[in-house]
């Protein structure tokens, strides 16, 4: 079992974690669609990019999402003391597809744009930073989940013992 402080800590952050959801959730469900429609309007050449991008911009938003229920998953095996268990790992599998998914949806962004009109020189590097940093978290999570493996082996070996 998990002592107090670590209960509250893990509620504290499973709240943080689920505002940011919701806050993910209103950005895709509601903020991008308004805002693509109105560049759409305002920059009428470039408006046949609309649908295109928004797509993009929702696949990558659906990334962080899948990321953060992983997690929230996660942290209710950690609470209840259950974390060396054979089902974890498919949550840990699901953020590592979480990072590589969205990598890849910023690679997509990168060459829909190199084909039709190139965004500022910011956008392109944010893109550029973005894919190394969801493919640098899906590598250390894979170190993590190696070490979770090793771990429950461990333990799975230390019950066999006692």
């Amino acid at each position: 079992m998990t002592s107090p402080a670590s209960r509250l800590r893990i509620d504290v952050l499973r709240a943080l974690l689920v505002l940011a959801l919701v806050l993910v959730l209103v950005l895709q469900l509601g903020v991008l669609p308004w805002l693509s429609g109105a560049l759409a309007e305002a920059l009428p050449d470039e408006a046949y990019m609309r649908w295109p991008v928004l797509l993009l911009a929702v696949a990558g938003l659906a990334c962080v999402e899948v990321g953060i229920v992983c997690t929230l998953r996660l942290l209710g095996i950690t609470r209840r003391g259950e974390v060396f268990a054979e089902s974890s790992l498919r949550w840990v599998d699901g953020i590592i597809v979480a990072f590589v998914v969205g990598a890849a949806v910023c690679v997509a962004t990168l060459v829909y744009q190199s084909f039709t009109v190139g965004g500022p020189p910011a956008w392109t590097l944010l893109l550029l930073l973005t894919t190394l940093g969801g493919v640098g978290m899906a590598l250390l999570m894979s170190v993590m989940r190696t070490l979770l493996v090793q771990a429950t082996t461990l333990r799975r070996e230390m019950e066999a013992v006692i």
